[in-house]
């Protein structure tokens, strides 16, 4: 039986962060298949696969017990794209996919947070590098087409000039907003993880603004209700 692939957690995620190479990172997880059909999609599949068991690094800076995982902020992002109002001009379904990709490389880069102090550059040069291993190494044989899908829709939301990338990324600081809130709540107020809700300030969308502002106000009225006084800049 083979063993179950490293993940980025606890004390050693900032030496992972600080020291990461595509070259140490492949060679720490153990070979993902036995099946050496180049048309199976696999290999692709369990490398993926840790999106579902990488916790999101902000949380557990923070204390957060048994924060949510990678995927589970790409999943709810996901959904919340599909509330898209229908006279809001953007192509929801690419919104969709947008949102499930956009991440993905997180899966061998890991989750980098501000207090990693990595250069947006050098971040951003990590993850293309480890998006091009997943298209060109795992995905390209199984299909060259849905390979660049998979490339064109990470460069596309990188970019962030498109509609549909622009919307999606208010969607991933909403989606930041409402977990803030449920982690405070969870916490009865004794975790106070204001600075993550400076991410509102860079909403550009419309109604996004709308969500963001009543979330605020649960927030509010949650502190209030607590006795606590928490201020947000």
């Amino acid at each position: 039986m083979s063993k179950t692939p490293p993940q980025v957690v606890g004390s050693n995620a900032n030496n992972f962060i600080q020291n990461w190479s595509l070259d140490a990172v492949l060679k720490s997880i153990p070979a993902t298949t036995t099946v050496t059909s180049p048309s199976s999609p696999l290999a692709f599949l369990h490398i993926i696969e840790r999106l579902k068991t990488t916790p999101r690094e902000g949380w557990r800076k923070h204390g957060i017990l048994h924060g949510e995982s990678i995927s589970d902020h790409m999943y709810r992002m996901s959904v919340i794209t599909m509330l898209c109002p229908p006279e809001h001009n953007v192509d929801k379904d690419r919104c969709i996919k947008l949102a499930i990709v956009h991440d993905m490389a997180e899966a061998l880069v890991g989750d980098i947070t501000p207090p990693d102090n990595i250069e947006k550059v050098e971040k951003h040069r990590r993850e293309l590098e480890a998006m091009q291993y997943i298209v060109n190494t795992l995905l390209k044989p199984v299909s060259e087409v849905i390979a660049k899908d998979f490339m064109d829709l990470w460069m596309e939301y990188e970019t962030g000039k498109t509609p549909e990338a622009v919307f999606v990324k208010d969607v991933d600081r909403f989606e930041l907003i409402c977990q803030t809130i449920e982690y405070e709540k969870k916490y009865e107020a004794q975790k106070d993880l204001k600075e993550f809700l400076h991410v509102r300030e860079s909403i550009k969308n419309d109604f996004v603004k709308k969500w963001a502002e009543d979330a605020m106000r649960e927030r509010e009225d949650f502190w209030r209700n607590a006795g606590v006084e928490s201020i947000v800049p």
